[in-house]
């Protein structure tokens, strides 16, 4: 507020501008959750682009109430919001890379590993350790049980770490009383660190040159289908809205088929248009019953439950 000159606050001529609004004017999407054409993306007011597929609201409040905030969702990816000057976003710094010696002391713990002692209980003893040295699974001490998915690229310089508390017994995610998902690099309080995330396993493509690549979203689903079908290697985009190009251009060359999640087909199928050929399989959209569609069912879930039913 400003002062009048009888002493009297004035009222600022416009409201303030925030920087990311909800479209207006424009068709609605498939919302994430619920499915149905009711859903509305931010946008970057400077740049005039969406943010993610997955940022927005769903305007079935009573029914849906999906509403994912641009706060929220940089948050979870471990970033800040694109810096910009005038309508132009300003061009994006190298990424920063983690000593490899931080990587190599989480190696260690992995009976209190609660990821890691799930996966003895799938795969035994001698196959969940052979996984989790594959994709450099660490033990992080900042949730007891928690663990550390890296992110290392093919050119072996280490991205990024995400933290994350599993349930030993079930294998699922710890979201109660609040989504535990973290990055080592904001625990840490590294200052100025630049994430640019890479696939998860990115690492494993020069171990065989030839072996056809699948690519998941979840970092556990794609330890799973390692240890149900070695003759993929199986990479993880680490969130539904980070597939992109980009992240798939070490894989050119390569025969790579994308296993989306129920639900995400459509999205991961309209990304994989242009460029590289991608095969996006629809076997789960094929074999979901209304209840599975509705949980958001993902490859890892089938496969458990024919492991567990064979």
């Amino acid at each position: 507020m400003e002062q009048g000159g009888t002493g009297v606050p004035k009222r600022r001529a416009a409201m303030t501008e925030y920087r990311y609004k909800l479209q207006q004017g424009g068709g609605k999407c498939i919302c994430p959750a619920c499915r149905q054409r009711r859903f509305v993306r931010y946008i970057d007011t400077l740049t005039g682009e969406e943010i993610a597929d997955e940022v927005g609201k769903c305007d079935r409040e009573d029914s849906c109430g999906y509403h994912l905030r641009p706060s929220e969702y940089f948050r979870q990816q471990g970033m800040n919001p694109p810096k910009a000057t005038g309508a132009h976003r300003v061009p994006m710094a190298e990424p920063s890379y983690m000593e490899a010696e931080l990587m190599q002391a989480s190696f260690t713990g992995y009976e209190r590993n609660n990821f890691c002692r799930w996966l003895v209980g799938v795969f035994g003893e001698a196959k969940a350790l052979e996984l989790a040295i594959a994709y450099r699974l660490g033990t992080a001490q900042h949730w007891p049980g928690a663990c550390v998915f890296w992110q290392i690229d093919a050119a072996m310089r280490i991205r990024a770490g995400k933290i994350m508390l599993y349930d030993a017994g079930t294998g699922r995610r710890v979201k109660e009383p609040f989504n535990h998902v973290q990055w080592v690099h904001t625990v840490l309080k590294i200052a100025s660190f630049n994430l640019k995330q890479c696939l998860f396993g990115e690492h494993l493509i020069a171990s065989d040159r030839n072996k056809p690549v699948a690519v998941v979203e979840s970092e556990k689903t794609a330890i799973v289908g390692a240890g149900f079908m070695p003759e993929f290697i199986w990479l993880a985009t680490a969130g539904k809205g980070n597939l992109s190009r980009e992240k798939l251009t070490p894989l050119q060359g390569r025969k790579v088929t994308l296993f989306p999640d129920l639900g995400a087909y459509e999205q991961w199928k309209e990304k994989s248009k242009g460029g590289q050929k991608l095969h996006v399989s629809d076997i789960l959209e094929k074999r979901a019953t209304p209840e599975e569609r509705a949980a958001g069912l993902d490859l890892a879930d089938y496969l458990l439950r024919e492991h567990d039913n064979g």
